[in-house]
């Protein structure tokens, strides 16, 4: 047997195959780590940058539902460029809502670049029936434009599309590229340390998802219809 790991965030399971043994301890217990130290302990930008993109992709998909989140972009009158000041006055932003209507908002947020140099957010959050102006007025920093996903089948992937990919902008290098809030549940993970433990667990998960019937290059699946994703 091959070395493999799984890694389920929702409904969408993404399968790994490995050449080289996988380091560090697998399963739901397995060592959790924050993502300032993982940053800080890659030496390449570009890999940052990917890990964060499959790290805001995953607390989507494990914890936003197209049909029911709402999806909106902040936006700064002013041209904002200071990535620190900005995150401090979205998460004011997030306090004044919660405050206003008792919440306590599950959310996740990216930060993007408009072609000024302003910063602006793209957000998803559980949160009820807002008009668009009241919303504006508690942000009240600039525009607020509210977007419909309903039609959107992978929320995850949906959302990491307005994360740069360019590993020549540096912007964001050492700063919060995305911010969520604490009541979000992880994805977790399994892997093939324990060979016969592992075996077990996947013999379960192939019957439960007919993973068996999957062509080899296929690397996830979406469990609910069996779609696929590249």
């Amino acid at each position: 047997m091959g070395l493999k790991k799984y890694i389920f965030s929702g409904d969408i399971i993404e399968v790994y195959h490995y050449s080289q043994y996988i380091t560090g301890k697998g399963g739901a217990n397995r060592t959790k780590q924050k993502s300032e130290d993982v940053e800080k302990s890659l030496a390449n930008y570009a890999n940052t940058n990917q890990r964060r993109r499959d790290t805001v992709r995953r607390l989507a998909c494990s914890n936003f539902d197209s049909s029911t989140c709402k999806f909106f972009t902040l936006t700064f009158a002013d041209n904002m460029t200071n990535v620190k000041e900005c995150n401090n006055l979205f998460k004011k932003f997030i306090m004044r809502l919660n405050y206003k209507f008792n919440l306590k908002i599950k959310y996740l947020a990216v930060v993007e670049f408009q072609e000024r140099g302003a910063v602006h957010y793209h957000v998803l959050a559980d949160i009820p029936y807002i008009p668009q102006q009241e919303l504006q007025n508690i942000w009240g920093h600039g525009f607020v434009y509210i977007n419909a996903v309903k039609h959107v089948d992978n929320i995850g992937a949906y959302l990491v599309k307005y994360m740069t990919k360019d590993t020549e902008d540096t912007r964001l290098q050492g700063l919060q590229a995305y911010l969520h809030s604490r009541n979000l549940i992880k994805s977790y993970e399994i892997a093939n340390h324990d060979l016969e433990e592992f075996e077990n667990l996947e013999k379960r998960i192939e019957e439960k998802y007919e993973l068996s019937k999957l062509p080899e290059s296929v690397n996830q699946l979406k469990a609910k219809n069996r779609k696929y994703y590249k």
